[in-house]
């Protein structure tokens, strides 16, 4: 378990360490990208800061999307996790259908379903805002602003890990089928027991994946419903050519996203029996 642990903190570090090199040659020191009159070394470490060295809104921002990063992860955990294992626990025709809706499900582009979801749940039922954010003093509005975003972002992962979910439960060793078959527990038992068994210590993982895709990803749905997030920042600091916000935005996101990351994969420690045996030791 320990190595598990500081090979997922390395990860961390180098990912945080490396992205702040990479925004430093590429989008400070090289000609032409926008340095500023502060030292070198100030700028670099600003970096892990948000220190852009001039006025910046990153705080206010990440605000908007860390939550509609991690209300999509709800959404496409809960989806996602739901269908697989009803994929798995019921075969025939609920199988079929979950696979098929999965795999088109997992094609389809955020921003691209965030506007079916607009038009349906915002101008035609009238039930959602179809764009804009309520401040967080009015928790209400904000979810409300934050939950179309999120189901646009978060539904084509939920697919993706529906396939993930249900080829875990599927890849199944005979073998130890039948070795809980002999100690009189039924086939069907026997093959959920193990599928349960094979998948779920993989699922921090993957849900650490997701959501940093999410986070990372979310800006183009924040662009569809008009929302004041971090990403949303970024893509106008690129066209507009300020590299400096854009170097220190894009290093807080990265910084949250592999400290997300790194908190989610660390729940495998408890839902993994390897891991707790070796804690246990």
């Amino acid at each position: 378990m320990r190595d598990y642990v500081l090979t997922r903190l390395a990860l961390a570090v180098g990912a945080v360490l490396g992205a702040a090199v990479l925004l430093f040659l590429l989008l400070d020191i090289l000609p032409g990208a926008g340095g500023s009159d502060r030292p070198a070394w100030a700028r670099f470490f600003g970096l892990f800061v948000g220190d852009t060295g001039t006025p910046n809104t990153f705080g206010e921002r990440l605000a908007v999307t860390l939550p509609l990063a991690l209300l999509a992860l709800l959404v496409a955990g809960a989806v996602g996790v739901g269908l697989g294992l009803a994929a798995g626990r019921y075969r025939g025709m609920v199988d079929r259908l979950a696979r098929v809706f999965s795999a088109a499900l997992a094609l389809v582009p955020p921003f691209w379903l965030g506007m079916l979801l607009a038009l349906l749940f915002a101008g035609v039922l009238k039930l959602l805002p179809a764009s804009g954010f309520v401040p967080w003093s009015n928790p209400f509005g904000a979810f409300a602003s934050l939950l179309l975003p999120a189901f646009a972002l978060g539904l084509p992962y939920a697919g993706q890990l529906v396939l993930r979910i249900r080829r875990d439960l599927a890849d199944i060793s005979e073998d130890d089928v039948q070795r809980l078959r002999a100690d009189g527990i039924a086939a069907r038992k026997a093959i959920w027991q193990l599928g349960l068994a094979r998948a779920l210590p993989q699922l921090p993982q993957a849900l650490a994946r997701t959501f940093g895709s999410l986070l990372i990803g979310a800006a183009l749905v924040e662009s569809v419903f008009f929302l004041p997030g971090l990403g949303r920042q970024l893509l106008g600091a690129a066209e507009q050519h300020d590299l400096v916000l854009l170097r220190g935005g894009l290093q807080v996101l990265i910084t949250v996203a592999a400290l997300g990351m790194l908190f989610l994969s660390l729940l495998r420690v408890p839902v993994d029996p390897a891991l707790r045996a070796e804690l246990r030791r």
